[in-house]
């Protein structure tokens, strides 16, 4: 009897163990779509939640080249170069300069919230169905009580290994970023991902790094 229950524990943690690297494998699928097969453009919805009470929600496109992007939705749009942060209101004359931490980098761009599971975190997958697709559902759980978000849901097409929908938790809150469309091998210039002075001369910069 205790043979079996040492057999029955040995397979299960094979179970998990393989369920785990599957999972890893999903998501460097999932992030070779992002950023290793051309610049990406997507549209979505971003839905803030407290708790499990959606709080507000926000639709737009994102222009996407590794750790660059452009956000544009009707309340602001956000060029990111990599470093800098540019942050305009739609209905203001004013642009917020910052150089946002990576857990405000993923917080908008889905590269890098796909990429997270290389820094501290436990992987597993179910299988699933999201906008009559069938998905891989990869859940990541932080290690220790500092990493950026205590856990991550990724649902990923299967036929095509695109994201379809992101959600993060943090301090009991979600944010859940639904991929509406989605579209790589795009070639974008550098200038997409920096704020065009020339286009608003009269904006006023606040700068606050």
């Amino acid at each position: 009897m205790l043979k079996y229950f040492f057999s029955l524990c040995f397979c299960v943690l094979l179970s998990t163990a393989a369920a785990a690297q599957n999972a890893q494998k999903v998501l460097e699928a999932t992030a070779q779509r992002l950023t290793g097969s051309g610049d990406v453009r997507a549209q979505f919805k971003v839905t803030q939640f407290s708790g499990t009470t959606p709080q507000g929600d926000a639709q737009g496109t994102i222009l996407i080249s590794g750790r660059k992007f452009q956000m544009v939705t009707d309340e602001l749009t956000t060029w990111f170069d990599g470093q800098t942060q540019w942050t305009m209101l739609s209905n203001s004359n004013e642009v917020n300069v910052a150089m946002p931490n990576e857990e405000e980098q993923a917080a908008m761009n889905p590269a890098i919230l796909v990429n997270i599971y290389k820094k501290g975190y436990r992987s597993s997958m179910t299988k699933s169905e999201l906008r009559g697709k069938p998905t891989y559902v990869v859940h990541l759980t932080a290690k220790t009580k500092k990493a950026s978000f205590s856990d991550i849901f990724v649902d990923v097409e299967q036929s095509t290994f695109n994201p379809l929908c992101i959600r993060a938790k943090k301090d009991g809150d979600w944010m859940r970023l639904a991929i509406l469309t989605f579209q790589n091998g795009l070639k974008l210039p550098a200038s997409t991902f920096t704020f065009p002075k020339s286009d608003f001369p009269s904006a006023e910069i606040i700068d606050l790094r």
